[in-house]
């Protein structure tokens, strides 16, 4: 049996999506479904397992307080978040932009 260019090809393609499917690249799904701390409403952070009501009001505070978050690990200073605690959330959030309007304004 002999197969043409197309049915190799397509073949081919099948086979790649096929693994690709089985074997997703980590940095691909990376930043996938995690929520950015510096963006996220009370509403989305109290829905996240580990949070709560209280941690939720916490870091809405602490972000009023001292600005944005820089890193996931300033999450760590928020009343509340320990380091099992905040191990737990790596995986559940990310950081977004920490610039405020005033630092991305073109100077004079």
């Amino acid at each position: 049996m002999m197969l043409n260019s197309q049915q190799v090809s397509a073949f081919l393609f099948s086979l790649v999506l096929s693994v690709g499917l089985l074997f997703p690249l980590p940095w691909a799904a990376a930043n996938v479904n995690k929520i950015d701390i510096n963006a996220a409403s009370l509403e989305q952070l109290e829905a996240v397992k580990g949070v709560g009501q209280d941690i939720a009001h916490n870091i809405l505070a602490y972000k009023k307080d001292h600005g944005a978050f820089k890193s996931f690990d300033d999450l760590g200073k928020v009343k509340g978040v320990g380091k099992v605690r905040l191990e737990a959330l790596r995986e559940t959030f990310t950081v977004g932009s920490t610039a405020s309007p005033v630092e991305t304004s073109p100077t004079k």
